[in-house]
């Protein structure tokens, strides 16, 4: 059963979420960048590259770790029956990646011509069978829209890796700190969360619940797999055609282009799942969705258009001389970083409507597109190939698949489409201006500032009041209807 609650108590949930979410991802992304120049400073490339390895591997088994168990847990009317068996499957789950990532470690490094970070990948599985204890917690504070806490929680594990990987680096290690620094950071978020939530690790078995909820989970659980496939592929393709050093330079590229994911994406994605979850109706969910595109958009393009114009001078002033040559990587990575955030709301509203199978669908699809054409664009064009091979694979395979994925649960092309004209036009002279002034090769200080001033006056200023208007639209939508005795 559920009520619906007033209509200022859910919209200021909602906006309370949704600012907690972006005030929270961008600290979180600042403290992140912050401490990744620290490390660029005081690692070698090469050793980086060493880590960059098992921080693939990493990213991709925890993603499968989750299962998609948290995003079933959101969505249900009532989660507290299935915790205990979503905790059991999670913990499971967890706790055998762990252990196959490090038994594997040996075959996982050779495929990927780096022996060396053999023992990097050992430690990082440790912090894999860690995350099987946060999965029903994170999604307790999700449902609530308690953003505010887990950006707590998220910060107090950002400190507690800086402060052990670089107690270890100015100690003479290398990568094996940051690997620690990962194990510290995933523990101290497992432990804040029970203690913000008041619970301990509860665990049980119904095998109705947990068929239910796996027959939702195996299709967005391949995915998530499939999805930061494709976000690891390149590293692969990268390492074995140009060496585990120009892996680390084309990292770095990728981590700076997914500024925009990290911090709008994320905070998006926090309060979107619940809150299309827990529409009212299909139609205000649809509605919904629409509005989100065009402010969305608006603020993505923002971002992009900053870092593709300025990217020689942002790497070489933030990170130094020696990281120059990821720039070539990073032009496109930037617009690809943009687009990320956009399609991640679309696959979140797809998880919310149920339709697990549709993104898996698109997901196979970018994945099969997209192996050959990495391989075609590092080995012909190197860094600044890969960057662009992504954009081209999103333009001519993902969008398309996506339209039509959408148009399965009524929201038409079209419908989606025409949101996007106006930001995506307007970025158009934007960027003819700032390719120029980057392209004068003056000096990189002027440089950065210029594209910042000129990004804001040709693009951000004449749309702020385009933005809010859209913006307004979305907020005076019909809100949502939380489940009954949804803690605040």
């Amino acid at each position: 059963m559920t009520t619906t609650a007033p209509q200022g108590t859910v919209a200021a949930r909602v906006s309370r979420g949704l600012g907690w979410g972006l005030g929270g991802t961008i600290a979180m992304r600042v403290g992140s960048v912050l401490f990744g120049i620290l490390v660029a400073r005081l690692v070698a490339p090469a050793e980086f590259g060493v880590y960059a390895v098992a921080l693939t591997v990493w990213t991709i088994l925890s993603t499968l770790a989750d299962l998609g168990l948290g995003a079933d847990l959101v969505r249900a009317p009532d989660m507290e029956p299935r915790a205990p068996t979503v905790a059991s499957i999670g913990l499971g789950v967890s706790l055998a990646l762990g252990a196959t990532m490090a038994l594997a470690a040996e075959p996982i490094a050779i495929a990927f011509d780096s022996p060396e970070s053999t023992d990097v990948i050992r430690l990082m599985a440790v912090s894999i069978a860690v995350f099987g204890f946060t999965i029903v917690p994170s999604a307790r504070l999700t449902r609530a829209y308690r953003q505010g806490a887990l950006f707590g929680i998220n910060g107090l594990g950002l400190v507690a890796s800086v402060v052990v990987a670089l107690g270890l680096i100015m100690g003479g290690m290398g990568a094996e700190a940051l690997a620690c620094g990962q194990i510290a950071c995933q523990s101290v978020i497992a432990v804040g969360l029970y203690v913000i939530t008041r619970t301990v690790p509860r665990l049980g078995f119904d095998p109705v619940l947990a068929k239910d909820s796996l027959a939702f989970c195996l299709p967005l659980a391949a995915a998530n797999l499939l999805s930061w496939l494709l976000l690891s592929i390149d590293n692969l393709i990268v390492s074995r055609t140009l060496g585990p050093e120009q892996l680390g330079l084309y990292v770095l590229a990728f981590n700076i282009s997914s500024w925009p994911m990290s911090a709008l994406g994320a905070a998006v994605r926090v309060v979107a799942l619940p809150a299309f979850s827990q529409a009212s109706s299909v139609q205000v969910r649809n509605r919904g969705l629409v509005l989100c595109i065009a402010p969305l958009v608006a603020v993505a393009t923002l971002a992009s258009l900053g870092l593709a114009a300025a990217a020689v001078p942002l790497v070489t002033l933030v990170y130094g001389e020696r990281w120059e040559p990821a720039a070539a990587a990073l032009a496109g990575l930037a617009v690809f970083g943009g687009v990320r955030v956009v399609l991640d709301l679309v696959a979140t509203f797809l998880v919310a409507a149920g339709e697990t199978r549709a993104v898996l669908v698109v997901q196979v699809a970018w994945v099969v597109a997209m192996v050959p054409a990495m391989i075609v664009g590092v080995t012909r064009w190197g860094l600044a190939g890969a960057g662009w091979t992504h954009v081209v694979v999103v333009a001519v395979v993902v969008v398309p698949f996506y339209l039509r994925a959408l148009a399965t649960v009524g929201v038409r092309p079209g419908e989606f489409l025409r949101p996007a004209a106006v930001p995506l036009l307007a970025a158009v002279p934007a960027a003819v201006v700032c390719g120029w002034l980057a392209g004068l090769g003056s000096n990189r200080v002027f440089t950065l500032l210029g594209v910042t001033v000129l990004v804001l006056v040709l693009y951000a200023l004449p749309l702020l009041r385009w933005w809010r208007a859209r913006f307004t639209q979305l907020r005076r939508l019909e809100p949502a209807s939380l489940p009954e005795g949804t803690p605040s």
